[in-house]
């Protein structure tokens, strides 16, 4: 089976104010849904650790490769309720 483009989709909500609420969208190359969750959870965890030390968050050479730009440290991201999505191009 080929890779496909999709989509994960992970509600947020702020640290301290739980009324505030929102999604970080994710979007690359995957097999399957389970493969495209965990690509997703990867970059995450990889993006915390590079704010963490001050570093700039990497990001993708194409517009297929997961990357997690724009990640808000105040936010939570609620992964078990994490939709995914074939893109169709």
């Amino acid at each position: 089976m080929g890779r496909t483009v999709w989509e994960i989709d992970v509600p947020i909500e702020h640290r301290d104010d739980k009324s505030r609420q929102g999604v970080h969208v994710f979007t690359g190359l995957a097999e399957n849904g389970s493969d495209a969750v965990a690509a997703a959870l990867r970059v995450c965890e990889i993006a915390q650790l590079h704010a963490m030390s001050g570093q700039d968050i990497p990001c993708g050479s194409s517009r297929v490769d997961w990357s997690a730009r724009g990640l808000r440290p105040d936010w939570v991201l609620k992964w078990d309720r994490a939709e995914k999505k074939q893109i169709v191009l």
